[in-house]
């Protein structure tokens, strides 16, 4: 696809300029951090009857993304898995089915931990995890983080390659944080062909989730965001056994309009930091119910939509700089938008009746990359997307959306609005390609070599753009540079016409 083209410049120079491009930027990341945005859209809240959940994986570090496909197993018997990062020792079934995830590595591929961030497993059941949120004071003194216990680094790979459902995956999850305890508090979402549950980890073994109404989406930014749920109702709720009690007992239960709050209840207090992100979305969606912004607001978790949600405006939010708001980050730089630089990747999941989901993965910050679809039950996936590296390597599919991202940024208006044109034009096209791929899906028995070879053909194909997009964007830089310098000398006026050789 090639829909804009304002320079054109050889592969080989392109490959030359972005790995000297690609090292200075590796240059202006610092620490590991994860501070992300959630999307949750139900099925009747969006336009095709699909629903959708997703996240921007966000970064205090150069983050790195692979795409992994991860064999079935049966072991002889149970084992115990044990995680680097928070030394947490879980014993684990035999059998494990099949499961794709894009785990994240940090801090020159030493973090420790698996970070699979996303996943899509062999019964269609997805998983986001995690979105990091904050408890309160009250609430840890009442029920501290065990140092060994459940964290980001570990929640998928103790979970979604043992559940056939999305509420198995939230039972599944409570029963361990019950057992093991959480070493932080996290936000964790799950989906299948029937519905999608949303999770609340708030302190050392607390917990809630509840089912994500099908009217209705949210937007979640780094702080807990349920609020009064009904215990009775084990169709749509359900929470850890102690859930009010130990607030109750120990004096940091929270009530509003009568009613115990959990957000309130067990979370920090907000932030402008992640409200501005909430009120966005919402304003976004539902620009009916859009109010003035207040960092005190307590924002409803779940809200109606005002017009039925389209894929692609899922993809848009997660781009979102506030362009249309006093808030506009493109014009101040107080503001925490939702599109950032260190987005390392950003994942969303369609969920279909009837059919397999489809897992939408942009490697990079989605600003200035694309969505490219796949399903979950890959045989393998190509070299270029599994392959991490240190420092910039053309091999390497994350390196290459990374460094086109990163050179669009630069320039948001001349050089990262065709980049993003481009793109979109790209997913609109790969959307409208959905039924005849799904077709040779459904023809070959669903078989998983199928469903590789199908991303491979968009994935090397995204590429090649990625490669020409990277190049005709270095062009410009260099030859902007060249007529400035040229420019400024020719201002200077201190130089006689005499040639110098």
């Amino acid at each position: 696809m090639r829909t804009h083209a304002f320079f054109s410049i050889r592969a080989k120079r392109a490959k030359r300029l972005a790995a000297a491009m690609a090292f200075l930027l590796a240059l202006t990341f610092g620490a590991q951090a994860l501070a992300c945005t959630t999307i949750l859209v139900g099925k009747d809240a969006s336009a095709t009857g699909d629903a959708f959940f997703g996240r921007t994986v966000d970064v205090h570090g150069l983050g790195q993304v692979t795409l992994v496909s991860v064999p079935a197993r049966m072991r002889p018997a149970s084992w115990t898995y044990v995680d680097d990062n928070t030394g947490l020792a879980i014993d684990l079934p035999a059998r494990s089915c099949q499961y794709t995830m894009t785990p994240q590595s940090l801090d020159a591929l030493e973090t420790p931990g698996v970070w699979a961030e996303s996943c899509i497993n062999a019964y269609g059941v997805s998983m986001s995890a995690t979105e990091s949120i904050y408890a309160n004071d009250k609430a840890l003194a009442a029920d501290p983080y065990v140092e060994n216990g459940i964290a980001e680094s570990n929640i998928p790979t103790i979970v979604i390659p043992y559940v056939k459902t999305a509420r198995e995956g939230v039972e599944r999850l409570g029963t361990l944080v019950e057992k093991y305890g959480c070493a932080e508090s996290n936000g964790v979402a799950f989906g299948d062909g029937k519905e999608i549950w949303y999770m609340e980890l708030y302190t050392g073994h607390q917990w809630a989730a509840q089912r994500v109404p099908d009217d209705c989406y949210a937007v979640i930014g780094n702080d807990a965001l349920l609020g009064a749920i009904d215990l009775a109702d084990k169709a749509n709720f359900l929470a850890s056994k102690d859930i009010w009690t130990l607030a109750e007992k120990n004096g940091f239960l929270v009530r509003e309009a009568d009613a115990p709050h959990l957000a309130r209840t067990y979370g920090a207090a907000h932030r402008n930091y992640s409200q501005l992100r909430v009120w966005a979305g919402q304003k976004m969606f539902s620009p009916s119910l859009s109010k003035k912004y207040d960092v005190n607001a307590t924002f409803a978790a779940f809200v109606k939509p005002d017009e039925r949600i389209a894929l692609n405006e899922v993809m848009e939010l997660m781009r979102y700089r506030y362009e249309d708001t006093p808030y506009d980050a493109n014009k101040r730089d107080d503001t925490r938008p939702i599109g950032i630089p260190r987005t390392s990747q950003a994942h969303i999941f369609q969920l279909r009746a009837q059919k397999p989901a489809i897992l939408w993965l942009s490697m990079s910050s989605p600003e200035f990359s694309v969505f490219l679809p796949l399903y979950g039950d890959l045989s393998g996936v190509p070299e270029s997307y599994a392959k991490l590296s240190p420092a910039y390597d053309h091999d390497s599919a994350y390196w290459r959306f990374r460094t086109l991202s990163s050179l669009a940024a630069l320039d948001r208006d001349a050089y990262g609005a065709p980049v993003r044109a481009h793109w979109k034009a790209m997913e609109m096209q790969l959307m409208a390609n959905l039924p005849a791929m799904d077709d040779a899906y459904a023809k070959s028995g669903y078989a998983p070599e199928t469903a590789a070879a199908l991303f491979a053909d968009i994935a090397e194909q995204a590429l090649a753009d990625a490669d020409m997009l990277t190049g005709e964007l270095l062009y410009q830089i260099a030859d902007n540079a060249v007529i400035d310098t040229g420019a400024s000398a020719m201002a200077d006026g201190d130089l006689d016409d005499t040639v110098i050789r």
